[in-house]
């Protein structure tokens, strides 16, 4: 496929920008213009613009690869055919924005503070009733149930999102996506949900641990995941997990179940991500080791294959007790002087 325009990074950054999408619009007038579309999101402000001028330009066909979430699927929604790749991802949330309400605050700053929450979450109410106008408009809904997909904020795959409106078409052209661990935390540092997400074809040792805490604490379930029996159930210890939690004892109770809060399974999470850390830095530090021993060992290599230095010549015995018999002899005259 050939595109001519290709946004595969944040929306208002880089090539992704408003005025860049104008200007290469602008060289194809008239035209069939093909945009593949790979990206997380952004500005939405730029999201809406570029959305405007598909529609304005007319016969553009955006294509959906990889994983395609917020402002990006706005931009999406402007062009005159939707096509997403048979492996790619969808998703469409509430608006939202970066919040700075760190401090100390006394009770006319804290009423102040709730003044400027409030005017906020007015304003981003207003943005989500426009986006879900946007959306039902494409997908032929109502504004209540793209409110409520807005809501869920749960990525859609292929099928999904064709059935509710987003695509016009389904395509081969991506290949199947490998969501590792470190994709999938970016995607949660991104502030983006996680829910709809496929499992890691390979996961790291870090995530599947991780999962299972989750599910042992959600579920209350042993390890080969069959129902706990009260008749037979043991109350467990978990005295390592205490540590982390900084609590004297951390047990199931009665019944077997094991319950944590969100605090506490992220002082779990943050522990675990520190031994990642500190296996990776061992790692490094031992790749840093043996390289610098394999560079030791090369340049012995090389010493032992060069020739010895040739020794200086010396004086022979007698020359050597006559020079010292002349030099004491100079010596005893300058003491004498």
């Amino acid at each position: 496929m050939d595109y001519q325009l290709i946004l595969d990074y944040v929306i208002g950054y880089g090539n992704c920008t408003k005025s860049y999408v104008r200007d290469v619009l602008a060289k194809h007038k008239g035209k069939p213009v093909n945009v593949l579309i790979s990206s997380y999101g952004g500005l939405l402000s730029d999201g809406l613009d570029i959305m405007q001028q598909f529609r304005d330009h007319g016969d553009v066909t955006v294509y959906i690869s990889g994983f395609t979430a917020s402002a990006a699927t706005v931009v999406a929604m402007g062009a005159k055919k939707v096509v997403m790749g048979k492996y790619s991802m969808f998703l469409i949330h509430k608006c939202s924005n970066y919040i700075d309400a760190w401090g100390s605050y006394n009770a006319d700053q804290l009423q102040q503070l709730i003044d400027e929450l409030v005017a906020n979450k007015e304003q981003n109410d207003k943005i989500d009733v426009v986006l879900a106008n946007l959306y039902a408009d494409k997908c032929k809904k109502s504004v209540e149930d793209m409110k409520t997909i807005l809501q869920e904020g749960k990525w859609l795959n292929s099928e999904e999102a064709k059935n509710i409106g987003f695509i016009d078409e389904i395509s081969s052209f991506d290949e199947k996506i490998n969501l590792t661990g470190n994709e999938r935390r970016r995607i949660m540092n991104l502030g983006l949900p996680t829910e709809g997400l496929p499992a890691e074809d390979n996961p790291s040792w870090f995530n599947a641990l991780f999962e299972r805490l989750k599910a042992f604490s959600k579920a209350g379930l042993p390890d080969n995941g069959e129902k706990l029996n009260n008749s037979t159930t043991m109350k467990k210890k978990f005295n390592s997990l205490g540590k982390v939690l900084n609590k004297e004892e951390f047990a199931t109770a009665d019944d077997g179940a094991v319950t944590m809060t969100g605090e506490e399974m992220q002082a779990v999470e943050d522990r675990l991500a520190s031994l990642e850390n500190d296996i990776n830095e061992r790692d490094t530090t031992i790749a840093q080791r043996d390289e610098r021993i394999t560079e030791l060992e090369s340049q012995i290599e090389n010493l032992q294959k060069q020739p010895g230095d040739e020794t200086t010549d010396v004086l022979p015995v007698e020359d050597s007790l006559r020079v010292a018999e002349e030099s004491k002899k100079l010596y005893d005259k300058i003491k004498d002087l």
